[in-house]
């Protein structure tokens, strides 16, 4: 075997070792939301959900996820009642939505910038963010625009009421 042959197979082979795949789900994560409702500020989580992540220095890195729509709670009953609702979530004919990455980069600091395809509701649309790895965690936070996606479109179409902007936040414990 030729040395050069051989040295790019010892680096395919180190690539791939060190590449690093984690299993996320509520198990060791959490995928949250923020907004406002009338000036008042509202949280949520998503309690069912899994997340795959391929991440650099792998050849092929990926991030690839899914989350329940009806696992969503905020602790207000009618939050968590109106958020299923066909004008919201729709979760009869939307029961999930997924993210799949286009390409993660790995940046200074640890950090990862992630651009990807968010599908809620139907609607397949770009989203990026920097996922922060620090302390045995992955941290990512992005903003969607629900009317986008519309998501109370009906009942709140000039986000009146409900922030048209919500917060995205993502924890991944990845300490064993």
């Amino acid at each position: 075997m030729k040395p050069i042959v051989f040295v790019f197979l010892c680096l395919i082979t180190i690539n791939e070792v060190l590449a690093e795949t984690i299993d996320a789900s509520a198990n060791n994560g959490t995928l949250g939301f923020v907004g406002e409702h009338a000036g008042m500020v509202f949280t949520g989580t998503f309690t069912r959900w899994q997340a795959e992540l391929v991440l650099p220095p792998a050849v092929n890195p990926k991030i690839s996820a899914e989350f329940e729509l009806n696992s969503a709670t905020t602790g207000d009953s009618v939050y968590d009642s109106t958020l299923p609702e066909g004008d919201w979530f729709d979760v009869e004919n939307f029961p999930t939505a997924t993210f799949e990455s286009e390409s993660i980069v790995l940046g200074t600091d640890d950090k990862f910038e992630v651009i990807g395809n968010l599908q809620l509701r139907g609607k397949s649309l770009p989203v990026e963010f920097i996922l922060h790895r620090k302390d045995g965690k992955l941290t990512a936070e992005f903003d969607i625009d629900r009317l986008a996606y519309e998501i109370g479109a009906e009942s709140d179409p000039d986000a009146e009421w409900v922030s048209q902007y919500i917060n995205m936040r993502l924890t991944i414990s990845t300490s064993t």
